[in-house]
């Protein structure tokens, strides 16, 4: 598929499940029989890191690092958290951007598992999106879900978000190993998460521990390192979190 007919197709879906987005529902019929299969393990590749943008755009394209999603994308974005955490860079100032959406389908994007709208309120940087911890979203054991981030600029009037993100991740099941190594590691957690192949959750504990203690230099190392092994994403290692200036979307 290419990467612009996976672009529209990813806003069509949205449209059938929730009916929030506008337009490209033509193409759905004939993206979905482009949908990978799900694997026997691990998750889908995401076809592409960065973010897809439009064409015609109103979002500045003279950016040194775009939107990007912080994960393995190697078959790895495991959880064992019903409840998990995204992470990801954000480019743009929030008088750039009129509304950032989440949305997180079932692996054969039939069903809408959580969605939510929200807004910058400082600068760019790395944020986090937490699923609730409400029944309703909980991630089932074994199973693939798929996400997206789209994001819409301030001067866009054409209903078709601006650019956006997408990628999968899989809960995964407490194993006795894991289980007894991860309380060998208080406050280490990432290390244990990083050898079984739990990126996901290797990810967004050390990204949790780095931003609570940002002056901390063996987080700080272990946050490079990190990122520095996933494809693409070392030169996201000196961007500061900013998931605290995140706020709910009126709209």
């Amino acid at each position: 598929m290419t990467i612009k007919l996976l672009f529209a197709f990813s806003f069509s879906l949205a449209n059938l499940i929730s009916n929030p987005l506008v337009g490209l529902t033509q193409l759905t019929q004939q993206a979905n029989a482009d949908l990978p299969e799900t694997p026997d393990t691990g998750t889908p590749q995401a076809p592409s890191k960065p973010g897809t943008t439009r064409p015609g755009t109103t979002c500045q394209t003279k950016i040194q690092k775009p939107l990007t999603a912080l994960h393995a994308n190697n078959k790895s974005d495991f959880t064992l958290s019903e409840y998990p955490t995204f992470w990801f860079y954000v480019p743009y100032l929030p008088e750039e951007i009129s509304n950032i959406e989440f949305l997180l389908l079932d692996g054969r994007e039939r069903q809408t598992i959580y969605k939510t709208s929200l807004k910058l309120t400082q600068r760019p940087g790395i944020i986090k999106i937490k699923i609730p911890s409400k029944p309703e979203y909980a991630l089932k054991s074994g199973e693939n879900y798929r996400w997206y981030l789209q994001l819409d600029c301030k001067l866009n009037q054409t209903g078709e978000p601006d650019i956006g993100v997408n990628g999968w991740v899989q809960r995964k099941s407490m194993t006795p190993e894991i289980k007894s190594q991860l309380e060998s590691l208080p406050g280490r957690e990432y290390i244990a998460y990083r050898e079984h192949g739990i990126w996901s959750d290797a990810v967004n504990n050390l990204a949790e521990l780095y931003a609570a203690n940002p002056e901390d230099e063996e987080l700080k190392d272990a946050w490079v390192n990190l990122l520095g092994s996933l494809e693409g994403l070392a030169k996201f290692a000196q961007e500061p979190f900013v998931n605290s200036e995140l706020v709910p979307s009126e709209d």
